[in-house]
C-alpha cells in the first residue's frame, strides 16, 4: 500500500445532493477508508433543505415536529440527533478499524472537534468542548452512541465533546452548541458525520431553528470567522493531530452522484422501510 495515502488527512469537496445519496456516498468513503488505510473526510451540502435523523430515534416524533413539517427525512446510519441542513457545513469522517483514533469513540470526536475549538480561539471566538454532565458511568460513551437519548435535534442536545461557545456575560453563564458529530462502527471502519452550524437556517420555522456561528459572533461583538479560511485551517488542525498533512483530493466530488454504486446505495436510503424503522 502507498504510505502516503495512510498519512494525513484526505479531503474532498463534493457538490450538493439529497440525502439518500449523501448517505450512500459516505457508506463509500467508509469503504475507501478500509482499501487505503487512511483518514478521508468529504465535505458536502444538501441540494435543499432536509433532516437527517439519527439511526435510533423516532420517524413519527420527527414528522410530527412542527418546525419540521414537509421537509424531506432521510435517516443517517450513524446516531445522535435530527440535524435541518441547509446552513450547515456537513462532513463525513472515515477512519479504518485499526487506525488509533478508531479504538474509543471518544478520540475521533475530541480530534475532530478539539481542532475546531483551537481555531476558533485562533479567530477570536470563545469556543471549548461541552463538559460530561453525566455520571462517569453514563459519560462512558459519547450521547451519539447512546441508543434513544436526548432531545429530537442535534442543537438542542450536549454530549461530551460538542463544540460550544460561552456566552460569560449572561446571567447565569450559557453556551451555545455550532458543531456536533455522530458514529457508526461499521465492520472495516468507522464513519462519523458531523454538523457545523455556520448560521440561522432561515428556511425553516423557529422552532427547528438554532442561533449558528455567525449570529453568535456578531452578538459578541465579533466578526465572525471568513467560513472557507475557517474550515481549511480547521482541516489542517485535523490533519496535524492525524500525524500528517492535508491532501485536498483534485477533481471535486469524491464520486459522482451518478455513478451506478451511488444510485444503488442510495435506493435503501430511499425506502420507507429503512426511514421508518424506528
Amino acid at each position: 500500500m502507498n504510505d502516503s495515502l495512510r498519512d494525513g488527512l484526505r479531503v474532498w469537496w463534493d457538490g450538493a445532493a439529497d440525502g439518500p445519496t449523501n448517505m450512500a456516498i459516505d457508506e463509500l468513503l467508509a469503504g475507501e477508508a478500509v482499501r487505503t488505510g487512511g483518514v478521508l473526510v468529504r465535505i458536502y451540502a444538501w441540494d435543499a433543505p432536509a433532516v437527517s435523523l439519527g439511526a435510533f430515534q423516532s420517524i413519527t416524533e420527527a414528522r410530527s415536529h412542527e418546525g419540521l413539517v414537509g421537509l424531506p427525512i432521510v435517516r443517517r446510519p450513524s446516531g445522535g440527533g435530527a440535524i435541518v441542513h441547509g446552513s450547515d457545513l456537513t462532513f463525513a469522517v472515515a477512519v479504518p478499524r485499526e487506525h488509533r483514533l478508531a479504538t474509543l469513540p471518544q478520540r475521533l470526536y475530541d480530534t475532530v472537534h478539539g481542532a475546531l475549538v483551537a481555531v476558533l480561539r485562533e479567530w477570536g471566538v470563545p469556543a471549548m468542548l461541552s463538559e460530561p454532565a453525566g455520571t462517569e458511568a453514563e459519560d462512558a460513551l459519547p450521547l451519539s452512541e447512546k441508543p434513544g437519548t436526548g432531545p429530537l435535534l442535534c442543537f438542542d442536545r450536549r454530549a461530551t465533546g460538542d463544540v460550544v461557545i460561552g456566552d460569560s456575560e449572561a446571567n447565569p453563564p450559557r453556551d451555545f452548541k455550532v458543531m456536533g458529530s455522530a458514529q457508526r462502527r461499521l465492520p472495516g471502519a468507522v464513519l462519523q458525520h458531523g454538523s457545523l452550524l455556520l448560521a440561522s437556517n432561515q428556511a425553516v420555522p423557529a422552532s427547528a431553528r438554532h442561533r449558528g456561528l455567525a449570529e453568535l459572533c456578531r452578538e459578541m461583538g465579533i466578526a465572525p470567522p471568513e467560513p472557507m479560511g475557517l474550515v481549511r485551517d480547521w482541516l489542517r488542525r485535523v490533519g496535524g493531530g492525524v500525524g500528517g498533512g492535508v491532501v485536498e483530493e483534485a477533481g471535486g466530488a469524491f464520486v459522482s452522484a451518478k455513478d451506478a454504486a451511488v444510485v444503488e446505495a442510495a435506493r435503501r436510503f430511499r425506502e420507507e422501510a429503512w426511514t421508518a424503522r424506528r
